[in-house]
């Protein structure tokens, strides 16, 4: 399945670039991260925050492709699914194009469901991208 969303940010890619390339970051811009640590190289594992009637949740979080200012792509991946991430910066009028595609495959979720948890996964990186806008913007501006 894949989710392709994309939100003008008031500043430049490389301003952009330098807070969403460094996954320490995370907690300020993906609700769901509890914390992020080191594990390798261009390696990490996230913790997510706990949701009702379930535990904290593990992934792995792997750097694939590093074009700086223009391209991340990322490989997220847990017990219950594997994402392929890639952001994309482009200046714009306002100051950067930010996108993101997330390419991603559930590894245990009966496949009548599939739909429902894509529109799911939608909602959480259109909430991410205004999040990154706001803490952007907000801490800049």
């Amino acid at each position: 399945m894949r989710v392709r969303e994309s939100i003008e940010i008031a500043r430049p890619p490389e301003a952009v670039w330098s807070f969403v390339s460094d996954p320490a970051n995370d907690p300020h811009w993906c609700d769901k991260v509890k914390s992020v640590h080191a594990a390798g190289e261009r390696r990490w594992l996230i913790v997510h925050k706990p949701v009702p009637l379930r535990p904290a949740m593990e992934l792995t979080l792997e750097q694939i492709e590093l074009q700086a200012p223009e391209r991340l792509v990322l490989r997220e991946e847990d017990e219950a699914s594997v994402f392929d991430v890639e952001y994309r910066l482009v200046p714009s009028g306002a100051g950067s194009r930010f996108t993101q595609t997330s390419e991603f495959e559930w590894k245990r979720l009966p496949r009548p469901l599939h739909g429902v948890f894509a529109l799911g996964v939608r909602r959480d990186v259109r909430a991410q991208l205004a999040a990154l806008k706001r803490h952007l913007e907000g801490s800049y501006g």
